[in-house]
């Protein structure tokens, strides 16, 4: 049986809202044919007076009739879930979709076509479905792939499904089931190779790696001292020194580095207004994206190498820290955070009062081409004698003069760029040599 595709997917999320309206019935050529045969019929009974035509005639037009009716009672009752492998994907990588669909009617459903409805144009065949049996121990199960264009936190579905009745005559196209989150996390750059040393020692900020196991305190031994308490006695040091020995704490460092990320609108001349693919912002900015790309693969290369990372915003905080080594999975809120970071709107006045800095460090600022405020916030985030690397994308040479002139070392990059050309770029700016460490 011949079947028109469903009107899933589209531009843009116009998909999902025109689906919301399709619970529509639609007549078929064949019914269209049929009413034609049957008003033909009419005038034909008319005109010559016999009766066997008017029954032809009522048996063309009951017929659509009969069709509606069919699709209107038999409409499927269905429970649709969805499972994404990997849950979380990157830009650039491929989600399977794995679509469950169970049959809740009194009967067998009716043969269908169904597709999912996407918030972006990606062309994915419609799939028929034979009837479903009854209850959840009969499910159709299938799967395909799914290709994310742009990072985001995107709807995916509803099921769309399409059934007529047994004559082709009508058919009807329902939305099933409410649409589930697929998270888009950007994709990440390795910065392994070439950028700042982080652990010479001309000036630069030192690195005390940290250890994956144990608290923050490294145990050592040192003699009994009157006073000590007998819970610290180290009993296996003590036999091996032939006196008694007391557990000492030794505070350990943990190397600190902040992420400043410009997330105000007016940073960023390209933005536009969202075409709505996603559950994300009014604004969309080509540079943004590379912005966000950056603070992923700093934010991961940094933690990597023993660093305590914290993420600072010019507009109100959306990206969660990463977490401590104890946590586990610590980067994934990390990313997740990223995969819906929008563009917002934050006042001059509400810029300049924030709180100063703590902490000490190298300062990594990544921007797009910043106002005079957001410069001014910048040069105060950054103490004397602290390290600061600045990626820009498309900044105006103006504002490079002035972070250069307070002691940044500024590296300007394309929204095209790859960030580890860009992390390369900063050695070169500071004179250090490329390859690994």
């Amino acid at each position: 049986m011949a079947r028109r595709k469903p009107t899933a997917g589209g531009v843009a999320g116009e998909g999902t809202r025109a689906l919301r309206r399709t619970r529509s019935l639609r007549l078929t050529w064949r019914a269209g044919t049929s009413i034609a045969l049957g008003v033909l019929a009419v005038f034909v009974g008319y005109g010559t007076g016999r009766r066997e035509y008017f029954v032809a005639a009522c048996l063309a037009l009951l017929l659509p009739l009969v069709g509606v009716a069919f699709v209107r009672l038999r409409r499927p009752k269905l429970e649709v879930s969805r499972l994404f492998s990997p849950p979380v994907v990157a830009v650039g990588g491929v989600v399977q979709v794995t679509v469950r669909v169970t049959n809740l009617g009194a009967s067998p459903s009716t043969p269908l076509a169904w597709d999912d409805a996407l918030p972006w144009y990606e062309p994915i065949a419609t799939r028929e479905i034979g009837p479903i049996g009854l209850g959840r121990r009969r499910p159709y199960i299938t799967s395909y792939d799914l290709h994310p264009p742009r990072r985001g936190l995107y709807a995916i579905g509803p099921f769309v499904a399409e059934h007529e009745d047994p004559f082709g005559m009508a058919t009807a196209t329902i939305a099933v089931g409410k649409p589930e989150r697929l998270v888009v996390v950007p994709a990440v750059s390795s910065l392994t190779e070439g950028g700042p040393n982080l652990i010479d020692g001309e000036g630069e900020a030192h690195l005390v790696q940290r250890k994956v196991a144990g608290n923050d305190d490294d145990l050592t031994t040192r003699e009994y001292r009157i006073g000590d308490a007998l819970r610290r006695v180290h009993w296996r040091a003590s036999a091996r020194h032939g006196e008694l020995m007391v557990r000492q704490e030794e505070h350990r460092s943990h190397p600190d580095a902040r992420i400043l990320v410009d997330t105000r609108r007016r940073g960023y001349p390209d933005a536009f207004t969202d075409t709505g693919m996603s559950w994300s912002a009014d604004w969309a900015s080509d540079a943004f994206e590379w912005v966000v790309r950056m603070t992923a693969s700093l934010g991961l290369h940094l933690e990597l190498a023993g660093f305590r990372v914290a993420v600072e915003e010019t507009a109100r905080p959306q990206i969660e820290p990463i977490g401590d080594r104890w946590e586990g999975r610590r980067a994934e809120g990390f990313l997740t955070s990223l995969a819906g970071v929008q563009l917002l709107d934050r006042t001059v006045e509400e810029l300049a009062a924030l709180p100063p800095s703590e902490g000490a460090g190298p300062v990594f600022a990544i921007l797009g081409d910043p106002e005079d405020a957001t410069v001014d916030w910048l040069i105060r985030r950054r103490s004397r004698g602290e390290v600061g690397y600045a990626f820009l994308v498309n900044a105006r040479p103006a504002v490079l003069e002035r972070l250069r002139d307070a002691g940044w070392t500024c590296v300007v990059s394309d929204d095209l760029d790859d960030p580890a050309d860009a992390w390369r770029g900063a050695a070169n700016q500071t004179g250090y040599a490329r390859g690994p460490r």
